[in-house]
């Protein structure tokens, strides 16, 4: 659930950059009295780096709390009437 949360964030700061350098761009090509392109441009671009990173940054921060290889899981126990909490044992 976290990575479809992570890509859909990604997108969704790609896409709010994208919409927020075009207004920009807009205003002030009206202020000029100047028409703006519909065409690629390097806004576009920079919305494309930064989806890309909010993504990378997310996956990276997503695996930075995950267990190494080869862990295996010991769950939650109860002893002495108390909860022992479980969590990944590595093996050797």
């Amino acid at each position: 659930m976290r990575t479809i949360l992570i890509m859909l964030s990604a997108i969704g700061a790609a896409i709010l950059v994208l919409n927020l350098l075009k207004n920009w761009q807009r205003r002030r090509a009206e202020q000029r009295g100047e028409t703006v392109s519909d065409r690629l441009s390097l806004i576009h671009l920079i919305s494309v780096v930064i989806g890309l990173g909010v993504f990378f940054i997310g996956a990276l921060w997503l695996e930075s709390n995950s267990a190494p290889p080869g862990s295996v899981y010991a769950p939650a126990t109860i002893e002495d009437g108390t909860v022992k909490s479980g969590g990944f044992d590595t093996q050797k």
